[in-house]
């Protein structure tokens, strides 16, 4: 169960990157993080906890995405950036 607008963010990123994994426009999680000189090992973890598949009981010691992140997500790729904060609306913004 979701308890705030950022754990909801928070999942819809995870549910984005899956996505992008199988339309190929990223190779995974680590290398979406990898091309954009972010954390892996951050997004691992968090993904325990807000990803498909949370893993039950388990609390990240990171409780919010960065913003820099969510950025890089909706001006690279075809991300709603409303979708990703609001959950309203596509979360592609086209068809691919």
């Amino acid at each position: 169960m979701q308890r705030t607008n950022s754990d909801a963010v928070n999942r819809r990123f995870f549910i984005a990157i899956d996505a992008l994994v199988t339309y190929k426009l990223v190779s995974s999680l680590s290398g979406f993080c990898v091309l954009h000189g972010l954390s892996p090992s951050r997004y691992r973890e968090m993904r325990r906890q807000f990803g498909l598949t949370p893993k039950e009981g388990y609390t990240a010691r990171y409780r919010n995405m960065e913003i820099e992140t969510l950025s890089i997500l909706v001006a690279n790729y075809p991300i709603s950036a409303l979708w990703l904060l609001t959950g309203r609306g596509n979360m592609l913004t086209k068809k691919i």
